[in-house]
């Protein structure tokens, strides 16, 4: 048998057609983490063939099964496990952030102008200059920075700024007079502009519906930056051990189809993605898709022979890495303004309304409609729930669909699930729900939750172990490039200790071990796309669907797990990516800013869809309805 280092069998994998031809490949010589079953198990060795697992069990029997001509992997004493699941991030909208200023952990208002200024630099005249990523309760200030400080970086040519979680923001004077606001320019429902003091006049802070307004009149990519987006989303996904990425928000951005379009075409991502409709866009995504499908005789004819992929799981959900598994709806928004069954403990910044309870974002019956339609379908419904009484909404409306037209294998999903109480876990569990905590802002954001929901209910934070004990099924995700980190480890690290930036432990009891934590970044979090059958295990007939860790995270110290390095990505055999030898430790360091919100905006207007924008969607409409 030919046997080869790691860095030596990289090279002579090569992303084509041969490589499903090539012979199977047997990982041993470390820790090869099944996740099958409640509590670790291990093997000795396993067999890839043709993008699947052919053989999972003792050395011995995996080189029978291999075959004489097998490459053989020594790990070397790394760590093998499934791929990891993102459970909820946004790829597509990362396309956009990723070209933009990174604004992550600013300690300041003058480190942010001049990260500002240097993107600026870099940016072609003609284009908006745009950032994301600070934090205002993190600045040394406590405020967003002011339309005026803004224009010290550019006076003529138009900026924005988003905080960490895209519910606020900043815009220029350049910007105002560009969209003609002023003094005149009224609050829109849901959202507010900040103003001048003793004046109407604009101060530059916009929140909620006033923000996504003003980032919905960005124009949409280019072919070129869309290309150019994607790999530099793709990548940052598969540093991190993702195998399997995911966009629950398709429609964020007006643009958002035609870069799914040309994502599908172009064949542009290494991992697949799942794909989740906003809700607001999801009858246009749907209904254009229909509208090409009954125009032509053959709805499935050329468009989705051209599209679809040899698969070697065989999964016809999926055209070329992406799946259209589902709708999401937004029930509130973000920490600040979480939709609460009681008042705020105490109100966040700049909030003075007396018994304050959140904001409600996607109106009632639209959640009740998408559930009488979809309810026993392929279409899964997942809803952004941060407060106790936005959850409670999707809860009241889930369980009444679901005596009405009974139980069948739904799924729904909890995501965020930021302040979840005891019965509400009770209740997921019998829709045979998931819920989905983005936990990496409990080290950075810890004190301030605690503080703003209170001593009586902080016990709601983020209850995993709860949900564990429950037997409810659980995930972490990162909620990347909303989220603190997008690394899934840090996210898990989180979880097990449960640490805030003080020292303290917030709500020790819900922590969980590092086992129940590596579960919700695999088997868990392919349950909560119904994707188990190929994912999220290491046995024979899934996926080879692989991640290599510098270290065990199940045998570590647990406050170590953060410090585990990614040292390979593999899909279906396929290796898509190597942390460099000489390169820079990919460690999940804690960063010093926190988010642990959704982004709820649009970053271009809607553009009428092509001919070719509505094939594609047919195409994904119809093979989302395909087991």
């Amino acid at each position: 048998m030919r046997v080869a280092t790691i860095a030596g069998f990289i090279a002579s994998l090569m992303f084509s057609a041969s490589a499903l031809a090539a012979p199977a490949t047997v990982y041993s010589g470390g820790d090869i983490l099944t996740m099958k079953g409640p509590t670790p198990a291990y093997v000795e060795a396993l067999v890839e063939k043709d993008g699947k697992i052919l053989y999972a069990g003792k050395r011995s029997g995996a080189l029978r099964a291999a075959g004489k001509d097998a490459r053989q992997v020594n790990l070397a004493g790394a760590t093998l496990m499934p791929g990891f699941v993102d459970a909820h991030g946004h790829l597509v909208y990362a396309t956009h952030t990723m070209l933009d200023a990174d604004l992550a952990g600013v300690r300041n208002i003058p480190e942010l102008l001049a990260r500002l200024q240097a993107h600026a630099a870099e940016t072609p005249e003609g284009e908006r200059i745009v950032g994301m990523g600070y934090r205002a309760e993190q600045m040394a200030e406590k405020r967003h920075p002011t339309r005026a400080e803004l224009d010290t970086v550019s006076a003529t040519r138009p900026i924005t700024v988003s905080d960490g979680s895209g519910h606020h923001g900043v815009f220029n004077t350049a910007l105002m007079n560009e969209l003609k606001l002023g003094a005149a320019t009224p609050d829109p429902e849901g959202g507010f502009f900040d103003r001048l003091p003793g004046s109407r006049e604009l101060e530059g802070h916009a929140a909620e519906t006033a923000w996504m307004a003003i980032l919905a009149t960005r124009k949409p990519l280019t072919e070129a930056q869309t290309r150019k987006g994607v790999q530099r989303a793709s990548q940052l996904w598969v540093e991190n051990g993702m195998t399997t990425a995911s966009e629950l928000g398709l429609g964020l951005s007006g643009d958002d189809i035609p870069i799914v379009t040309t994502i599908i075409n172009e064949k542009l991502l290494p991992i697949d993605l799942v794909i989740f409709a906003k809700a607001s866009a999801s009858e246009r995504i749907i209904d254009s898709a229909y509208q090409i499908q009954k125009s032509r005789t053959n709805p499935n004819g050329e468009t989705s022979a051209d599209l679809l992929s040899v698969r070697p799981d065989l999964d016809q959900r999926y055209i070329n890495r992406v799946r259209l598994a589902g709708i999401k709806f937004w029930m509130d928004g973000s920490v600040d303004t979480a939709f609460l069954s009681r008042p705020f403990a105490r109100n966040p910044p700049g909030v003075t309304t007396p018994d304050y309870r959140g904001m409600r974002v996607d109106p009632q019956d639209e959640l009740v409609a998408a559930l009488q339609k979809y309810w026993r379908t392929n279409r899964q419904i997942a809803a952004h729930a941060i407060g106790d009484e936005a959850i409670e909404q999707l809860l009241v409306a889930a369980e009444a669909t679901a005596r009405e037209k009974g139980m069948g294998d739904d799924r729904p999903i909890v995501q965020h699930a930021q302040f979840l109480r005891p019965d509400q876990l009770q209740r997921v569990k019998a829709l045979n729900g998931t819920v989905s905590f983005t936990a990496a802002g409990i080290y950075p954001m810890g004190e301030y939750i605690r503080d703003l929901i209170g001593p009586e209910r902080v016990s709601w934070v983020g209850p995993a172990n709860s949900a564990e004990r429950m037997g409810v099924n659980w995930t972490i995700n990162t909620d990347w490039p909303a989220g603190v980190s997008p690394s899934l480890l840090y996210a898990a690290w989180n979880v097990v200790n449960r640490q805030t930036r003080s020292g303290a432990l917030l709500v020790p009891e819900e922590r969980v071990s590092a086992y129940a934590a590596m579960r919700a970044i695999t088997i868990n979090a392919a349950y909560q796309y119904r994707e188990e059958k190929t994912k999220g295990t290491l046995e024979a007939g899934k996926l080879a669907d692989l991640v290599i860790l510098s270290a065990n995270p199940v045998k570590v110290a647990p406050m170590a797990i953060k410090d585990i390095t990614v040292m390979q990505t593999i899909k279906e055999g396929l290796v898509v990516y190597t942390r460099p030898a000489a390169g820079p430790e990919k460690t999940a360091q804690i960063p010093p800013h926190a988010s642990g919100d959704h982004v709820h905006v649009s970053a271009g207007p809607e553009r009428a869809l092509t001919e070719q924008d509505q094939r594609t969607l047919a195409a994904l409409v119809e093979a989302n309805g395909r087991d």
